[in-house]
Order: C-alpha cells, then sequence, then structure tokens
C-alpha cells in the first residue's frame, strides 16, 4: 500500500533541510574560501554542493542580485528533492521502475543522432531552380492561396501633419515621379511606410493595421486599387499594385521558400526509409536476425 506522507510540517523529522552559506554568496568574487566539495544545501542524504552553486552564478551581478538568485536556486532545488522523495515513497515499486522507458528513450535517441549524422553526411541538399519550379507545376493543387495576398506601398500619417489631397493625388497619379514625391514626404511625415512592390504580403496583415475596416478584402481589391481611411489620430493609405485572392494560385515566389522545405523533408523521409531497408537487408544476409513469420 502507498504511504502518504504530510510534508513541510515543523514536526516532521524525516525531512532534513539544511541551507548554509546562501546569505554569503553574492557572486563568484564573494564565494567562500572553503572547498568546492563543501555543501550549501541538503535534503535527506542528497547534497547540493558549492561548485554546482558556482557553476550556475554569472558574473558581474549585484550583491543584491546574487542574493536573489543564490536564493531561488536553492529553493528551487529543495522543492524539486522533496517532490522527487515525496514520489519515491507513494509511488509503488512498478511505478517507480523506469528501465523500460529510458531504454525506450535512449533507444530513441542514438537511432536520431545516428540518422541526422548520415542525413548531413550523405543526403543531397542541392536544389536546382529547375527542381523547384517542376515541383511548384505538378502540384498546383497544393498552392492555392488561403488568404488574399497583395503588392502594395502602406502609409500611415497623423492628421495633424498630413497633406491628404496630395497623397491621394500622388498615389493615384502613381507615377515614378509621384512616388518618388510621396516616399520623400513618407520619410518625413510618416509614421508607418511600407512598400510592398516587389513582393507579396498577406491582404489581412495590412488592413489588420487599420482600425475599424469592415469592407470585405476581396471586394475592396476588386473595387479600387487605392483605399483612404482616417480615424481621430491618423490618415491611412493603400495602394494596390498587384493582387491575387483567396483560392486562386499561389504565385512562384510566393511559394517558393516552402517548396524548398517541401521537397528537402520529402528527401529527407526517403532518405531515411531506404536507409532502414538497406540495414534490414545487410542484417538479412549476413544472418543477424530471424523471426517466425505469422500468415
Amino acid at each position: 500500500m502507498c504511504k502518504r506522507n504530510s510534508i513541510f510540517h515543523p514536526t516532521n523529522h524525516r525531512w532534513v533541510i539544511l541551507v548554509g552559506l546562501a546569505m554569503f554568496l553574492v557572486g563568484c568574487k564573494y564565494l567562500p574560501r572553503n572547498s568546492d566539495d563543501t555543501y550549501v544545501a541538503k535534503v535527506d542524504e542528497k547534497s547540493y554542493l558549492l561548485k554546482d552553486l558556482k557553476s550556475q552564478l554569472p558574473t558581474g551581478m549585484t550583491k543584491q542580485d546574487s542574493l536573489t538568485r543564490v536564493n531561488d536556486i536553492l529553493t528551487r532545488w529543495i522543492k524539486k528533492e522533496l517532490m522527487l522523495k515525496m514520489a519515491e515513497e507513494n509511488l509503488d515499486e512498478d511505478q517507480r521502475d523506469l528501465s523500460k522507458e529510458l531504454e525506450e528513450y535512449r533507444n530513441s535517441l542514438l537511432i536520431h543522432r545516428y540518422q541526422q549524422q548520415l542525413l548531413n553526411q550523405k543526403m543531397d541538399t542541392v536544389l536546382t531552380e529547375s527542381d523547384i519550379h517542376q515541383y511548384y507545376e505538378n502540384n498546383t493543387e497544393k498552392f492555392r492561396l488561403d488568404y488574399s495576398i497583395v503588392k502594395a506601398i502602406y502609409v500611415e500619417i497623423p492628421r495633424e501633419v498630413a497633406k491628404s489631397e496630395l497623397i491621394k493625388r500622388w498615389m493615384i497619379e502613381n507615377s515614378t515621379r509621384s512616388l518618388g514625391e510621396l516616399e520623400s514626404y513618407s520619410f518625413q511625415y510618416a509614421s508607418k511606410y511600407d512598400q510592398f512592390n516587389n513582393s507579396w504580403v498577406g491582404f489581412n496583415a495590412i488592413l489588420a493595421r487599420i482600425p475599424g475596416t469592415k469592407e470585405d478584402p476581396e471586394e475592396m481589391l476588386r473595387k479600387s486599387k487605392f483605399h483612404q481611411f482616417s480615424d481621430l489620430n491618423n490618415f491611412y493609405f493603400l495602394l494596390i499594385h498587384d493582387y491575387i485572392v483567396v483560392g486562386e494560385k499561389a504565385p512562384y515566389d510566393f511559394v517558393k521558400d516552402r517548396i524548398e522545405s517541401l521537397i528537402l523533408n520529402s528527401r529527407k523521409m526517403e532518405f531515411l526509409q531506404e536507409l532502414e531497408k538497406n540495414i534490414y537487408e545487410k542484417g538479412k544476409r549476413d544472418h543477424r536476425f530471424s523471426f517466425k513469420e505469422f500468415k
């Protein structure tokens, strides 16, 4: 039957907790000259040594920070040891036996490390543009957009300095000259100025910056390239250069990095499966195993 102990009771002589030196340990240069084998805390017969405490203390701490760190380290160690003692005393023998779990964990860890070593040494990680593009063309349905994406310019300017009509004119004109004027003005006065002309970005991520926008994102994209919003503090301007709505095929440059990961993960799985097969076949040829085949 499991035993139940009351813990942390002053009269419970089973728990012996000795915490020494803590009030004097205020960083490495203040540590006592005692042997590193001196213990600074003890629970029953288990000791926490001075050398272990030293290894946990960074240099350059203030006296108060060092005291706080020391007391925290020792208190956490004591709590862990007390909990461990309670677990050992209140679990039956079968529950305390961890040999099977430890063996399985060790075996899994060794196999993983060996596989990783071979992957690093022998797996082909070179991807050509042709490899990536071919995968993209052969797996179109994998790359349907879950959200609309845009190439755009976003400007956010405080009301007190915003020349809204001028900004609107620059954006609608959308010429090299006018956008240059917009950029120069925005660098001086805008609280936020982002150009997404050469890269795709989620449209919802832009809309999330604008308070109170309730329009349907896809409807907004189809309706106009230019959008203007305002609240009590700011004006918000958005110029859409290009867009692709949810459900349509994602552009190649938007999913290229994702494709690279997919290809490498696929190669990794194939490599490990082939490794497992080869090891099995070699073991079979070398008569290293036998088993009864059930039919």
